[in-house]
């Protein structure tokens, strides 16, 4: 059983990058503690003292932390410089952010930790227009074409790309649409056959992002719905040709 300590009364990691957190209030400042070195980080807190009444806050940017890949920190009360941190204990925590790279967790033992991942590979989406010919995905990073893949991993359709500053956009129109019998998912990629990148949304901070941001639908010239965007629960831009 854990010795009396401090333990959190809210955390999260709300925007992707900010670690927001509360305990009771008690001497001394929160910091970051790297598990495999055991050096202490406090970075810039970004709450007033008297902001939060009864509590010692923190709202730390976390990536200001200078370190790269995978990395660990345990959450830590320093209350002065000849004292061993007290390490901050936590209850359950939420299910990871699915792309947010920054997650909270915990050890085996209640140790609230924050964790930063390495993300697969993939293409943000930086802007969702809906125009006259269909709705225009613009995207990061480069790539000639922007493809709709089945299940088999096969495009179900192909769209050339135009380039612009450090990003590519490409218009889904219902024309080019296939034919289906039933609702065929897929996937949105960009880049070339053997070499395609998922689409990702930027900075997610939903642990539902296909309920909490909802994207426009593409209709053909009846105004029948033939293509539904979705994100999947990983935060991956996904479509759904309509049968």
């Amino acid at each position: 059983m854990r010795s009396a300590g401090p333990v959190a009364a809210f955390a999260g990691i709300l925007d992707g990058r900010r670690l927001w957190l509360a305990i009771d209030d008690a001497p001394g400042f929160l910091a970051l503690r790297a598990t495999g070195s055991g050096d202490v980080v406090a970075p810039a807190n970004e709450v007033p003292p008297e902001d939060q009444p009864g509590y010692r806050a923190a709202r730390f940017d976390l990536s200001a932390l200078t370190d790269e890949g995978e990395t660990t920190y345990d959450v830590v009360l320093v209350r002065g410089r000849h004292r061993r941190p007290q390490p901050v204990h936590a209850g359950p925590v939420e299910p990871p952010r699915p792309g947010a790279g920054w997650r909270v967790g915990r050890t085996d033992d209640g140790v609230l930790q924050v964790r930063r991942e390495t993300p697969p590979e993939a293409a943000e989406l930086r802007a969702v227009e809906v125009t006259d010919a269909g709705v225009r995905l613009t995207v990061t990073g480069t790539g000639t074409t922007l493809a709709l893949l089945g299940d088999d991993e096969q495009p179900v359709l192909t769209v050339p790309t135009t380039t612009g500053d450090d990003s590519v956009s490409a218009v889904l129109d219902a024309g080019s649409l296939p034919e289906v019998a039933a609702d065929l998912g897929t996937q949105v990629v960009v880049g070339e056959p053997g070499a395609w990148r998922p689409v990702r949304r930027r900075a997610n901070d939903l642990a539902d992002p296909g309920r909490g941001a909802p994207l426009p639908a593409v209709a053909d010239d009846d105004e029948r719905e033939r293509l539904r965007l979705r994100w999947s629960p990983r935060a991956l831009l996904r479509a759904v040709v309509v049968g």
